[in-house]
């Protein structure tokens, strides 16, 4: 058992956090959650002994217990496969949680100091899943990682047989990994013995009881005061006052919950467009896209999902016109209107502050673009340093507040929640919900796209360069989005697709299950074996998906 009680830390004169206090059981599920800025990764780095702190005490926990991901990790060896096998384990467990993770087998020859940072973060994770320590703490996990990573880190997690901590914005995470969630806020730390949906609705029900216990106690002080205000003074009632006064005196003040964070984001009423949106036929470019085509239609929300590196961010950049393709057709429909948020932010001016930023492109006054940020939860002193000097949310944000401003009616996203904390991703989320134009969305963030897409299209990266196909999670295949064997009969023809649609729904399931016998696996044998039948099954899965959409 880990305890924590009442630590507090204070950087330099500002209070970060005060009074923590928690327990945490042997091989407990801990998410800590809270706005960017509140102590999470803190109170972390307290926790592994790499933080000092101002008060209180941490007992349970030894140094040789605790499995960290390090922010700059320090590798050793020629390559990652050396570098993993250094950690005192089977080539097939390294392979299997690197392989999980997105790494090739080529990529294990690879110099482990010569990757990308988002990659070298990935063998950071791979390392201490590796050494499976009696404590994993992991901050921001899921972040450089594609869906599939994910799912594998998922089920890697809930099958580890210690103890997890992880801060995270990740809500499917959440929801899907944790027994508890520590809510950092307001300098102080909750705990739910919840996931994030039943922490969601917990949170709000003690704010509500928190918020009306403290009215109550205000109408009761208020009556007080105004009793001895009234009656000090007299002889025959000044007793009675001065009783009053001690209840006061004596009294534990109940402090005001802090308000439900709010992040207004509010997309306009989408303007007409023509139907058919976006056609794409046979688009290549250079060894990254090869034949792609795609259409959308007005009012459908689009999402694109793919492992890292085969060409999502590529083929947004296309489209809006940022990237020139080699050969093939591009078509923007009559009357649409593209807003772009690209994922590296370029189309922010570094050397702008926010509030010019939003000046310049749409001519505004300094008092209505303090307004359009300060929705985003952008204030002051933030908003008047150059966007350079900005954190990822922070400029994540200011993008966001110029996509809204754009007025337009056909949204491209490109990752729209990185870096952001729950509330933000929370209010994207329900402004995407309600928005009636037209949507494509690149994203890792699955409970985004449960929640807002109608589509979901996969790129897959094959031997030759990248090829699409089509796949659909949500609801079933929509049979007009494509063009119809007109020789058969329209009854027949439907019978066909849901025949195709059931064995489709059959096989990724079955899908599914190798994936988790592959996590469980203990033999490199059995392993091998596994492996094979994951990669016929993805043909087998491929092979449907091309009859369906023929």
């Amino acid at each position: 058992m880990i305890q924590l009680d009442k630590v507090t830390k204070f950087f330099g004169e500002r209070l970060i956090f005060s009074d923590v206090s928690f327990k945490i059981m042997d091989g407990e599920k801990i998410g800590i959650v809270g706005k960017n800025g509140a102590g999470k990764s803190t109170l972390l780095k307290i926790i592994i002994g790499a933080e000092e702190f101002e008060g209180g005490n941490i007992s349970g926990l030894h140094k040789e217990d605790i499995g960290y991901a390090e922010q700059i990790p320090h590798f050793t060896k020629s390559t990652l496969l050396a570098e993993m096998l250094s950690a005192g384990v089977e080539e097939f467990q390294v392979k299997k949680i690197l392989f999980g993770l997105g790494f090739t087998e080529a990529e294990l020859l690879k110099n482990p100091n010569n990757f990308s940072g988002g990659e070298t973060a990935k063998i950071a994770l791979a390392k201490s899943l590796l050494a499976e320590p009696r404590v994993l703490i992991l901050d921001e996990p899921t972040n450089h990682l594609d869906i599939y990573a994910i799912d594998f880190l998922e089920d890697f997690l809930k099958n580890y047989r210690y103890t997890v901590i992880a801060v995270t914005h990740d809500r499917h995470f959440l929801q899907n990994c944790v027994d508890k969630i520590i809510d950092m806020e307001n300098c102080k730390a909750t705990v739910y013995s919840a996931n994030y949906e039943k922490f969601v609705q917990l949170k709000a029900e003690r704010r509500a009881f928190e918020l009306k216990a403290y009215e109550k106690q205000q109408e009761e002080i208020a009556k007080l005061e105004d009793f001895v205000r009234r009656n000090k003074v007299r002889a025959s009632t000044a007793k009675r006052a001065r009783s009053r006064q001690n209840i006061l005196d004596r009294m534990e003040r109940l402090e005001k919950p802090p308000s439900a964070e709010t992040v207004n984001v509010k997309l306009a009423d989408a303007a007409e467009s023509a139907n058919r949106v976006l056609i794409l036929e046979n688009v290549n470019f250079k060894n990254i896209i090869k034949n792609f085509s795609m259409e959308i239609r007005k009012g459908e929300k689009v999402g694109l999902i793919g492992r890292n590196g085969v060409g999502k961010s590529t083929l947004l950049k296309i489209i809006v016109g940022d990237l020139k393709n080699d050969s093939g057709f591009i078509k923007i429909g009559n009357r649409v209107k593209i807003g772009y948020l690209s994922q590296g932010h370029e189309e922010l001016n570094e050397n702008f502050t926010a509030i010019e930023e939003l000046q310049n492109e749409f001519n505004l006054t300094d008092e209505r673009a303090r307004a359009e940020l300060a929705r985003l939860d952008l204030f002051a002193q933030v908003v008047e340093k150059p966007i350079a000097a900005m954190s990822g949310g922070e400029k994540t944000r200011v993008a966001l507040a110029k996509l809204i401003l754009t007025g337009a009616n056909f949204l491209i996203l490109d990752e729209p929640t990185n870096h952001l904390d729950l509330p933000a991703r929370e209010a994207i989320e329900s402004a995407l919900k309600n928005f009636d134009g037209t949507i494509l969305i690149v994203t890792h963030d699955r409970y985004l796209l449960d929640a807002v897409t109608s589509r979901v299209i996969e790129f897959e990266e094959k031997p030759a360069p990248v090829a699409k196909v089509e796949k659909v999670s949500k609801p079933k295949p929509q049979k007009d989005s494509f063009q119809q064997k007109k020789s058969a009969p329209p009854e027949k023809t439907s019978q066909q697709l849901d025949k195709l649609e059931a064995q489709i729904k059959m096989a990724e399931m079955e899908l599914k299950m190798i994936e988790h016998e592959i996590n469980a696996a203990t033999s490199p044998e059995k392993l091998s074996e596994l492996a094979a039948a994951h990669e016929n099954k993805i043909l087998e899965i491929d092979a449907l998906y091309n009859d369906w959409l023929s």
